[in-house]
């Protein structure tokens, strides 16, 4: 009798035991309700994917569990409102919401750690609550939110982030952020959009669309291309930026009136500035010596300044409306000097300035295909340079 009572008791404790451990091993939950959510309340850890079906409504609380070894995802539950939890702290998966329409609410209290963040379609969201921060991920992607800022999302390095088409983001501030090993994107966002990453010293690619401010003081190296397309700020800087590995781009931004690169020394890929009507003078790179694509300029700009570059393995193309023709002479002598290695296509006076170097017709051309020497002529456009001789190559030209 005292064996049946003691073994019976040990029983039920362990079928108890194996019973949570059925649950929390999943392979899958799916869940409809914070009830529903409790089955996986005593799991340290869920094994699994956690899936939020599109029936659920109201509030759905995942409490208790700390750590989900899978995906947590929400697709079109187009009654939800809310997605809390106290305790998850990292997700190895993929933390995906998808189509939430009238969700309005994403409180985390205790999240720190995500494999990848993708959310898409979540109009009602307008902010992040995240106590802790999400201080660790491979990919961000956020797109069609109402959120005006990104709090809550605090990296010190992150694979890829692509912010895109939140019309009401104003304010980007990731203080921590210092390393993008694959792509930093934002594109369409809020019209008045300010971007600060003021630890940011290391970025494989680097792409700004409709932007009205940039600050990045720390970026000492872009291991790709770094572009900036359609933006409003009036002045780009980058301090301590000693070279890219792909293409610098400043592109169709008409109140773009400088740069500065005071120590750039190489661009890996292309060097293409054009249609930046407000940009009158190409200088802010007095270190630049390199590009090993191709040069690419065409705008209104009257000035343009590079004194150290000694070495475009591409070709050029310069199109300006410019009228003064030493433009020209300059550029092609510095190209029959072999500093421009491909072919050089330069227009002045030109009322459509053209990326590409085939439309040549509207203005006052010069084309040159072959140079006369390779020596490591230094190019200087500064209105301190004689214009005379071979030390004057690529001088600053001044038309008023």
């Amino acid at each position: 009798m005292a064996f049946t009572k003691f073994i019976l008791p040990t029983l039920a404790i362990a079928s108890a035991v194996l019973a949570q451990n059925d649950v929390c091993d999943g392979p899958s939950i799916t869940i409809a309700s914070s009830t529903d959510a409790q089955q996986i309340a005593s799991c340290k850890t869920y094994n699994g994917d956690v899936i939020i079906d599109s029936t659920a409504s109201g509030q759905v609380a995942i409490n208790g569990v700390q750590q989900i070894k899978g995906d947590l995802t929400c697709n079109n539950a187009t009654q939800l409102t809310a997605i809390t939890s106290d305790q998850l702290g990292t997700i190895t998966g993929t933390f995906s919401l998808t189509g939430l329409t009238i969700m309005s609410t994403l409180q985390f209290d205790s999240l720190t750690g995500v494999n990848k963040i993708n959310w898409v379609g979540l109009p009602a969201l307008q902010s992040l609550n995240f106590a802790q921060g999400v201080q660790q991920a491979n990919q961000i992607y956020i797109s069609n939110t109402q959120l005006n800022n990104i709090n809550g999302i605090e990296l010190t390095a992150v694979g890829s982030m692509d912010i895109n088409n939140n019309p009401y983001l104003t304010d980007v501030n990731v203080n921590d952020l210092a390393n993008v090993t694959t792509s930093l994107a934002f594109s369409a966002n809020g019209r008045d959009l300010e971007i600060s990453f003021p630890n940011l010293e290391d970025a494989a690619n680097l792409t700004f669309r409709n932007v009205s401010k940039i600050s990045m003081p720390s970026l000492a190296n872009v291991g790709g291309s770094m572009g900036f397309y359609s933006d409003t700020f009036k002045t780009f800087a980058a301090p301590n930026l000693t070279q890219t590995g792909g293409t610098l781009a400043f592109v169709d931004s008409p109140d773009l009136s400088s740069i500065s690169f005071p120590s750039l020394t190489q661009i890996g890929g292309g060097f293409l500035i054009a249609n930046n009507t407000g940009l009158k003078a190409i200088n802010g790179l007095p270190k630049l010596k390199t590009i090993v694509g191709a040069l690419d300029f065409a705008g209104a700009f009257n000035s343009v300044s590079m004194p150290s570059l000694t070495d475009v393995r591409g070709g050029s193309n310069v199109q300006t409306t410019s009228t003064n023709t030493t433009i020209c002479d300059l550029f092609n002598q510095a190209h029959s000097a072999g500093v421009i290695k491909g072919v050089n296509t330069c227009l002045t006076n030109k009322a459509n300035p053209d990326t590409n170097p085939s439309a040549t017709s509207g203005g006052t051309s010069s084309t040159s295909t072959s140079g006369s020497s390779t020596s490591n002529v230094a190019i200087a456009f500064g209105p301190s340079a004689p214009l005379t001789g071979l030390s004057a190559l690529f001088a600053a030209i001044f038309f008023l």
